[in-house]
């Protein structure tokens, strides 16, 4: 036997393995090389590819073959390693952390899946309102509406509320005392060890626009701020620099109670006429004859919209429950993970806005690895939500069956009139959205789960017939 593995769990559900190879095995390993790398020498007195194992020691080094050997034999061991470990319980990638030369002993770090243990939430009780659509909602929606279809003209005067307005400026906040304590401190510990990044971000972008229109409404932008009170009474042409403290209570988390600069200069004010609300709105919004067809589709779409809200924000009060209580444990990778899809996702957004991700980090004075600092505690409770709903999902037995998603797809496809259309857009949901459709039948019924158990009206998951017979389970 040419390895000896001993195999430990740490508290963090982490594997750790400590592989010791027999010396025998490498002393064959390095024969091996040796007669490989002989191949790539004119050694005088032999022909090539034939001198013996000792000259090519000689030749090449001892401590440099052996180390050419292991590089090359590391991964055939991780191999065998990685025989006699359960595949399903490996969360994320292997990590070589440790490594003896001689004798060879290799360490490596294995991510096990997270293991979650809820607490009662049997017994959680919460009041489940019904969503109503108020007809001050309609009414905003159909001015909204309005203002798609507004007449606008170039006028040579101050703005005024209401105008149309095209700014281009930045606008920043102040980095608060305490992080830039942190950052200095943290910047000083690296200076002392001669490595790490010491540039630290004094302010961050939150407005940085080369041209952007704005109804001059201050109830819709900043609102509950003067940014709209400083723009009004300024001319094409003029700038101004202006700060501001966000409201305590400011509906943005990351902007409430911050203070923040602008610098702003206006290109252009032009006038809005907004079209009257009738049936000729109505019809130039769409495939409807009178104002109250559309009036009736535009409800409809509010209350679907908040219908749905409801149901994640119901999701989202039962995983602040179950948080409460729940044991979770997970590796350290499992942070690592969540953020680097966050990045990920971070990079998509800055692309579509037409920014190059090196030049947005520019922009924001930070690295990638700042901003992944930056982000951490965001992936925790990301990691955390997500692993205790995954648990619930396996707890309640919610499983999705093959005859929901059908019959979405099919509602989906009746809508089209040609038969091959529909053939072409079933397969589509078939392959490319099979998974998002999955996703939407977990999610409603999650939501009914939810329900049912905050009503005090969960089903018995120990009676059979309350357990879903489903062929496909989202996991």
């Amino acid at each position: 036997m040419t390895l000896t593995i001993h195999k430990e769990e740490d508290t963090q559900r982490q594997l750790l393995l400590t592989v010791e190879v027999a010396e025998e095995r490498v002393a064959k390993a390095m024969r091996q090389t040796a007669k490989k790398l002989a191949k790539d020498f004119r050694i005088p007195g032999f022909r090539q590819g034939k001198a013996p194992y000792q000259v090519i020691v000689n030749r090449v080094g001892r401590d440099a073959l052996r180390g050419e050997t292991i590089d090359e034999i590391v991964p055939a061991i991780f191999e065998e390693t990685m025989a006699d470990v359960d595949e399903d319980e490996v969360y994320g990638r292997p990590e070589l952390t440790d490594m003896e030369l001689e004798p060879l002993v290799l360490k490596f770090t294995i991510p096990l899946r997270p293991t979650v243990k809820l607490g009662d939430y049997r017994v959680l009780r919460q009041d489940v309102e019904p969503v109503v659509i108020t007809d001050e909602a309609v009414e905003e929606a159909l001015e909204q509406i309005r203002g798609k279809h507004q007449t606008l003209e170039t006028v040579d005067r101050a703005a005024e509320a209401g105008d149309m307005v095209t700014l281009s400026g930045m606008g920043k906040l102040a980095a608060e005392e305490v992080e830039a304590v942190e950052a200095a401190d943290e910047a000083e510990a690296q200076d002392e060890e001669g490595e790490g990044e010491t540039a630290v971000p004094a302010e961050r972008v939150i407005f940085a626009e080369e041209q952007i229109d704005l109804v001059m409404d201050a109830t819709k932008v900043y609102p509950d701020t003067p940014f709209v009170e400083n723009v009004l009474g300024l001319s094409a042409g003029e700038q101004t620099t202006f700060s501001f403290t966000f409201p305590d209570d400011y509906n943005d988390e990351e902007l409430a109670g911050k203070e923040a600069t602008f610098d702003v200069t206006v290109l252009n004010v032009q006038s809005r006429e907004l079209p009257e609300l009738n049936d000729e709105l109505a019809q130039q919004e769409g495939d409807y004859e009178t104002l109250e067809d559309l009036r009736t589709e535009t409800q409809d779409n509010l209350l679907r919209a908040a219908e749905s809200q409801a149901k994640q924000d119901l999701v989202d009060d039962m995983t602040d429950k179950l948080l409460e209580e729940a044991e979770i444990v997970y590796p350290p990778a499992a942070v690592e993970m969540e953020l680097d899809d966050m990045i990920e996702t971070f990079k998509t957004q800055a692309r579509y806005s037409g920014w190059e991700w090196d030049d947005y980090l520019q922009m924001q004075g930070m690295s990638e690895d700042i901003l992944r600092d930056g982000f951490r505690d965001s992936a925790v409770t990301r990691l955390q939500r997500g692993l205790v709903i995954r648990e619930l999902v396996l707890a309640e037995k919610i499983k999705v069956q093959m005859e929901d998603v059908d019959a979405i797809i099919e509602e989906r496809i009746s809508k089209f009139e040609s038969e091959d259309l529909r053939n072409s857009m079933r397969q589509y949901y078939e392959s490319s959205g099979f998974d998002s459709i999955s996703g939407e039948v977990l999610h409603e019924k999650l939501f009914e789960r939810i329900k049912a158990i905050f009503e005090g009206a969960a089903p018995d998951l120990a009676d059979p017939e309350n357990e879903d017979e489903a062929s496909e389970e989202e996991e």
